[in-house]
């Protein structure tokens, strides 16, 4: 027995580790931006530099009550817990057990029961002890399959922080959809009270023969059409409403009630600090949790490869066994059972090595999903950094086209009011300067949000969260 156990204390001493060693792949990017980019550092906590208290207040909210949070917190405790057994299954197992049974031995079987003498043919046996047991980590499985989880966690941790990446854009996504739409609410309407008013007077125009009944009729499509318009956006301002009270996770009457009063469009700063370009795999959650993937799934080859070998075990049991349960506590009754012992699949029919093959493609997916998210990464930063740019110069042209349109409007009602020009004059510069402001609004939305695809794609955001 001695020899037996002195090996295989030395196989554990010495083993080996089966299996290709896990080495993070390096991506060579530029530090060099595409498009335009302001130096200084990501903030962290954009969503404040809105300038939106209630922006800033349901963001903490959802933080706190987000079902798609809550459940990435849930996946990444559940991959702490394989960790935890991965890492017990590695230890020795003991297990403690007990029995009690009653046994009725048959005459006509294999042993001569009546025939020995002595032997009773029923009788009740007793057996309280302990099992144990300890694999031997020679090739590396059980390491293999601590390194498999370990990799597992730090995917579910970056996982769960690309949830909170995406959580928070899309809620600051649809308030500025809510803001947005409040404001072409007011202009629809202004604009439909201008058609409307339009209308009434090319009716009086036509009944006093000064217009025909093509202008009228236009007009009044027109109001109609203003009318049908309102509607669509009163819809999308509800939708946008309902929207952030499913992210933020609470019923919509604890929210929309409040969300419903207009505010202002969020102005989003003025440059957005885009950071250092080859930083930003390092940033993005989506990249990282690739980057874990691929190194569970590498390490994944070696618990399948192991299956190749021998696992060798000490296996240990003691306990008391007696008829009778006065007898348990008896020396006499003691039993001792240990020693090493050795499972090797010699024929499988190929599973073992098909199950290899299937780890080694499953790497080579994890690997592919990598080097597509980088790609992502960067493709996704550098397209949201020129939608950025492009949004803000419409919103400067939209914001001239707007003070062009108010003062044509003033000038419009100066001279309507000296009696230079009629209200129809008046009526079309009206509605020409609220079309330019709800062209303002939209641009002044569409800048917001694509500042926020600029910060969800520059992978801020998770950095200021537990």
């Amino acid at each position: 027995m001695r020899p037996a156990l002195s090996a295989l204390l030395s196989l554990a001493l010495v083993g080996c580790t089966v299996g290709p060693d896990y080495a993070p792949p390096k991506a060579t990017i530029s530090d060099t931006w595409l498009e335009p980019a302001a130096p200084g550092s990501l903030d962290p906590r954009w969503w404040a530099s809105f300038g939106d208290a209630q922006l800033v207040a349901l963001v903490e909210r959802a933080l706190a009550s987000s079902p798609d949070l809550r459940e990435a917190e849930a996946r990444l405790a559940e991959a702490r817990a394989g960790r935890d057994a991965a890492r017990g299954g590695a230890l020795p197992q003991a297990e403690a057990k007990g029995s009690a049974t009653h046994t009725v031995l048959s005459e006509n079987g294999q042993l001569p029961i009546g025939n020995l003498p002595g032997f009773a043919r029923s009788f009740p046996l007793y057996d309280l002890g302990f099992d144990a047991n300890w694999e031997i980590d020679f090739w590396g499985r059980n390491r293999r399959q601590v390194e498999v989880a370990d990799a597992r966690v730090d995917a579910a941790q970056w996982g769960q922080r690309d949830v909170m990446v995406m959580l928070l854009a899309e809620l600051a996504r649809n308030y500025v959809e809510l803001r947005r739409a409040q404001a072409d609410l007011a202009a629809a309407d202004e604009r439909l009270a201008a058609l409307t008013e339009l209308a009434r007077l090319t009716r009086l125009r036509f009944a006093a023969g000064e217009a025909d009944r093509i202008a009228a009729e236009d007009a009044e499509g027109q109001r109609a059409a203003a009318s049908a318009a309102k509607a669509r956006i009163e819809a999308e301002a509800a939708s946008a409403a309902y929207a952030i009270a499913v992210l933020v996770g609470e019923a919509p009457e604890a929210l929309v009630p409040g969300l419903r009063q207009p505010a202002p469009i969020p102005a989003p700063p003025e440059t957005i600090a885009n950071g250092v370009r080859s930083e930003l795999l390092e940033r993005r959650p989506d990249v990282r949790r690739a980057e874990r993937e691929l190194a569970a799934a590498t390490a994944d080859i070696g618990v399948a490869t192991a299956d190749l070998f021998p696992r060798f075990s000490l296996i240990g049991s003691v306990g008391q066994q007696a008829r009778s349960v006065s007898d348990l506590a008896s020396g006499d009754s003691t039993r001792l059972a240990i020693g090493p012992g050795f499972s090797w699949p010699v024929f499988s029919g190929g599973r073992i090595r098909a199950q290899i093959r299937g780890a080694d493609a499953r790497a080579q997916g994890a690997a592919a999903r990598y080097d597509k998210a980088v790609v992502t990464a960067l493709s996704d930063s550098e397209s949201a950094a020129n939608r950025f740019a492009q949004a803000s110069l419409a919103a400067r042209d939209a914001a001239d086209a707007a003070a062009r349109a108010d003062r044509a409007y003033a000038l419009a009602e100066m001279r309507t009011t000296r009696g230079e020009a009629d209200r129809l004059t008046l009526m079309n510069a009206r509605i020409t300067r609220v079309q330019a402001r709800q062209q303002l609004a939209d641009a002044n939305g569409a800048r917001a949000t694509a500042a926020i695809a600029l910060f969800k794609a520059l992978g801020g955001g998770w950095q200021q969260t537990p």
